[in-house]
């Protein structure tokens, strides 16, 4: 792999994740009460979406101060911030 594109990598996003695995279950929620194949009522699965988005805003407020915490350490301690 060549260095210019080693520094282009990304940071691994867990809310990112979360948030798209969480609406993949809720559509999937909205598809089968669609089709029958279950019962819930439309209150609960409207109301997952903004559970979700709630979910990962703490999930990435979490992995900031994480990432920003052992940045601080890291540099602290003379070396390069942690990526």
């Amino acid at each position: 792999m060549s260095p210019e594109r080693n520094d282009r990598r990304t940071h691994f996003e867990p809310a990112r994740l979360l948030l798209g695995l969480s609406l993949l279950v809720i559509a999937a929620g909205f598809a089968a009460r669609t089709a029958g194949a279950i019962d819930i009522q439309l209150r609960y699965l409207a109301g997952a979406v903004p559970a979700a988005l709630v979910l990962t805003a703490v999930v990435s407020v979490i992995t900031y101060a994480l990432r920003r915490g052992r940045g601080r350490d890291s540099a602290g301690a003379g070396g390069r911030p942690a990526r």
